[in-house]
């Protein structure tokens, strides 16, 4: 099998893009794309975020501590059933691209990646998947 190509990674970072274009939109605003979308989700599901919290938290992804400098707030950390997950997930995702570029070429593939890094490029982002190793994806 060829060297992973990252490609769900460089549609991710491409989509990261997009994004940062919005947020550099929203300034004015003095607010991120992503502060906007949990604005939002807030609005719509004030009540849901505790609720989720308490679910992963039940299902043993992560747990939630006081803070010892300031009982008022909780810290949410993650858990090795939630890491050991990521690591499914990680694995999972690698599958996904080799299904997502079956039936094309080793040129095609080259193409698709080229392009991808191209339209991310144009909106002025870099992008160096060189470096990346399998035991630092979740």
């Amino acid at each position: 099998m060829n060297a992973p190509r990252h490609l769900g990674n460089r549609v991710r970072v491409l989509s990261q893009a997009i994004r940062q274009a919005i947020d550099r939109k929203l300034t004015d605003l003095d607010l991120t794309g992503q502060q906007l979308l949990i604005l939002r989700y807030l609005s719509e599901r004030k009540d849901e975020v505790s609720g989720l919290l308490q679910r992963l938290e039940g299902k043993g992804f992560l747990t939630c501590e006081p803070d010892p400098d300031d009982r008022r707030y909780k810290r949410v950390l993650l858990t090795e059933k939630a890491e050991d997950c990521q690591k499914q997930i990680w694995e999972h995702i690698q599958s996904i691209e080799v299904r997502m570029t079956a039936g094309m070429s080793e040129p095609e593939i080259d193409t698709l990646v080229r392009l991808l890094d191209t339209a991310a490029q144009n909106l002025d982002v870099s992008m160096n998947f060189d470096c990346m190793k399998e035991e630092k994806r979740p």
